[in-house]
Formats: structure tokens, sequence, C-alpha cells
């Protein structure tokens, strides 16, 4: 459920499966050739045996037994697989548009390979009369790498033309989030640095890693960030997790602010506005700003569709969405940065937008202006040992 993520048998299945197939060996980099003519590049199977490899572009509808059935896998094996992986990774949640490989040995199914996210795959391999997965890492090679830009429209825009891509870009906003408000704070002249992983397999450019170390100025205060133990801290080890996120939404921009006196855009009544509207396109994801249950996922009269979460004292009102997204309903558990559902015009509405709102205790609070607890800093065991990396790229911000 976690952060910006899309979504016959037999003869019938078959004629439509786009199939590659090649020799492949244990140590083999080898360019499989499709039937349009597409070249495409094989992952690394160092760990899969050699034999005949098989891809299958998964389809939205299709089901993990169709597909193998459709590439004679006998059903028996697909049944065995789904049970064996279950701890690993449950095959009945495939996404459409990953690629599965599965590998035949002497005709024989020996194994698969499916791709988790850009860092991890899982591999399946039948052993005996039994199937075992298990979750590997990519062999990326990686070095890092630094950019820095100036903004003069958007940070998108800066970021592009300093050469970095929209996941680098995005992982700054990340890393910043709980200080700054990408949709509202950022103004010309605002800049940023980072050092971040360059990642190549086979020789060719596989995209950004992690981001290691960042800085940004906005307005007159510059905010830094080290990654230590996979978290984020400033230059004095003091972490820059807040609870809560500054905004629900990454890129958009207020249209109604915080307000006891407002003149309502439908009613045109002055009426107490407490909650922050953003305008954004229909669709654009909303996202939790902080761990939480939900206690409403449905529609709520002039709200329109509305997810609620409670923390603890707080509680997070998301309203006006399009839609709710997959698995938020109420009771489930969400963390921070989940997509929780989708900007929408739902209830009354004048236009596209995130009605959201804050409460403590029941009553309503500026969000905007709300100083949320940070997390815990470097512990003073662990301090010389963050220093180290903290030198190590403060020099390259």
């Amino acid at each position: 459920m976690k952060k910006f993520a899309l979504w016959g048998f037999g003869l019938a299945v078959v004629a439509t499966i786009p199939l590659v197939s090649i020799k492949i060996g244990a140590s083999d980099n080898v360019k499989a050739v499709s039937k349009q003519g597409e070249a495409l590049q094989l992952l690394p199977q160092s760990d899969l045996p050699e034999g005949i490899v098989k891809e299958y572009k998964i389809e939205p509808g299709d089901t993990f037994a169709e597909v193998m059935t459709g590439m004679n896998v006998p059903y028996e094996q697909a049944y065995s697989i789904l049970s064996s992986s279950k701890d690993v990774f449950d095959f009945t949640k495939m996404n459409a548009g990953k690629v599965l490989k599965l590998v035949f040995v002497q005709e024989a199914f020996a194994a698969m390979e499916y791709p988790l996210n850009s860092d991890t795959v899982v591999h399946v391999k039948k052993q005996e009369d039994a199937f075992v997965a298990t979750e590997e890492e990519i062999p990326y090679v990686i070095e890092n790498a630094t950019a820095r830009g100036t903004i003069t429209d958007s940070l998108f825009l800066a970021a592009q033309s300093v050469g970095l891509e929209d996941k680098a870009t995005m992982g700054i906003a990340d890393v910043f989030s709980s200080d700054i408000d990408f949709a509202t704070d950022i103004r010309e002249g605002d800049s940023f640095s980072v050092v971040y992983e360059k990642r190549t397999l086979d020789g060719k450019d596989a995209g950004a890693g992690r981001i290691l170390a960042a800085k940004f100025t906005n307005g007159d205060k510059t905010y830094t960030a080290f990654r230590f133990n996979d978290k984020f801290y400033d230059s004095e080890g003091k972490s820059l997790a807040r609870q809560f996120l500054k905004s629900p939404l990454n890129y958009a921009r207020i249209s109604s602010g915080f307000s006891y006196k407002r003149t309502n855009p439908v009613t045109k009544q002055v009426t107490p506005h407490r909650a922050i509207d953003y305008a954004a396109d229909s669709g654009t994801p909303v996202i939790a700003t902080a761990d939480g249950k939900v206690t409403v996922a449905g529609s709520k009269g002039g709200l329109g569709i509305t997810v609620e979460v409670k923390h603890g004292n707080y509680l997070t009102q998301y309203a006006h969405l399009s839609k709710i997204a997959k698995d938020i309903e109420t009771g489930a558990t969400v963390e921070q940065g989940d997509v929780i559902g989708y900007v929408g015009s739902t209830g009354i509405s004048t236009g596209p937008h995130l009605q959201y709102a804050m409460f403590e205790n029941g009553s309503p609070i500026n969000p905007l202006t709300t100083d949320f607890p940070r997390g815990e800093a470097v512990s003073q065991t662990e301090m010389s040992s963050f220093q180290v990396i903290r030198d190590k790229f403060e020099s390259d911000l």
C-alpha cells in the first residue's frame, strides 16, 4: 500500500502472451529480441539456473494461475508456488506492467523472477519437489553523483535542467517534507544540492538510487540532511522526521487557507474555514501525513468522498476525493506517506481540490502553523559514526 504505485485459460491466453525466449547461462549478459524487434535487456540471472528464459508482461486483469498455465507451467506447480511464496510475496497481487521471467530447463519449468521494485526481485526456484522463494537485491554498480540547481519556476524544472531524474527530485521533496511544504513554500531563488546513488546494470544506466545527503535553501533558511541508518538527520544529528508531514500533496497550490472568516464560494456566506484547500488536478494522489488508523472511508455529506485518520489525540481529514485508494477502509492502519485517495470534486465543491483539515482532541487546528514533535536524534553511542558520514558528504553539498 506504500507510496505512489499504479495499478481465459489455455489457448486463448497463450495466443495473447508476448513471449521472448532466449538461452541464458548463469554468467551470461545477453540481449533478447522480441517478435516486434524490440531489444530487451535481461536482469542478471546469477542465482537462477541455466536455461531458456520466457518473459510475460502482466496485463490488467491477469491472474497468476492463468499466466502460468498459459506459459505451459502445470496448474499444480502454479498452486504450489502460491502456497510456498506467500511469506515472501503474494503472487495474486502482481502489478500490471511488470515483467515476469520464467526459466525452463530441458523444457521443464525450473525458476521464476518477479521485480518487487527498482531495488529487489523475487526469485522462485524448484528444489526437488518443492519451490523456494527468496527476495534478492538487484546487483547494480553504484557510484555517487552530485547535482545542484536554483529554482526559477519549479523544483522539477530546476532539477531537470541539471540532469536530475524525477525519482531523485521526489526524494529531495520527501527528505524535507516535514519542514518545507513544496506546494506552498517554494519561491524563485531557492536552491538545492544533493548527493545520490547513480546506478548502472550491465553497463547501462539504471536510474537514480538512494538520496545520501541533501541541502535546500528556502528563502533565508537552509536545511541539510544526511542519511544514517536509513533515516535523515541534520548536521547536528537531530531527526528531520516529524509526526506529521507539512502537506498531504507534494505539488499543488493553496487555493484557500485556514480562516475563521471566509466567504464560502458556493453559498456566498461568511463562515469559518478551518481547513486548507489545495488546488490540484483530479486524480492527484493524496497521502497520509502521519501513521494512524482509518476511522472514516466513504461519503460524508457536503465533504463528498472523505477519508479520516486517527493519530492518538489528532485526527486528519481528507475531503472531496474522487475515489479512495485500494485497501483503505474503516479500521485499516496507514503509514505516513501511504496513498489514501485521489483529488476530486465530490460533495459541495466548485472544482478539483483537496480539503485538508486537522483536529486535536476534537478541536480544529491549523496544520501549517502547528509545530509537531520530531523523531529521536542520533544517540550519543552512534554520534561518532554519524559524524563520519556527515563529514564525508558535507563538502559535496
